[in-house]
């Protein structure tokens, strides 16, 4: 998969337990689990779906790496199609040799990895209002 950056015309509001998006150009919204908000927050057109697994590493604990990899390859291609992501224009890194996964002790407090979900809301907003101060929005009493 292609190396991708997010999308500048996509908003996201970070909530306690993920995120919402809005596509500015289609209004439609999309939801994002935690763990899909941390694959979002690495997106920057730098990393590929197995350094993201190595960054992620430090945050979730990842008993399966290939089965992360997988589920993180999955979300990506999934907000590609949906135009939240596009093709990067980052020039890749230089190849780096993977770390080793540190062992986990009890006292780790690394959360558990679930795979990332997005989940597209049917209906668009039809209205959106860019500035707080709009003229069209009734004002609070």
């Amino acid at each position: 998969m292609a190396r991708v950056t997010q999308n500048p015309e996509v908003v996201v509001t970070e909530l306690e337990d993920g995120a919402v998006l809005l596509n500015m150009q289609t209004r439609l919204y999309y939801s994002l689990n935690d763990t899909g908000l941390a694959v979002w927050n690495l997106v920057d057109g730098s990393a590929s779906p197995g350094d993201l697994v190595t960054k992620l590493g430090e945050t979730f604990a990842l008993d399966n790496g290939a089965a992360a990899e997988e589920a993180i390859s999955r979300c990506l291609a999934e907000l590609e199609r949906e135009a939240l992501v596009v093709a990067g224009d980052r020039d890749p890194p230089a190849p780096s040799r993977p770390e080793a996964p540190t062992p986990r002790g009890p006292g780790d407090d690394k959360r558990r990895f679930v795979a990332p979900e997005l989940i597209k809301h049917d209906e668009p907003l039809h209205e959106v209002s860019t500035s707080p101060f709009d003229p069209q929005l009734p004002l609070a009493e």
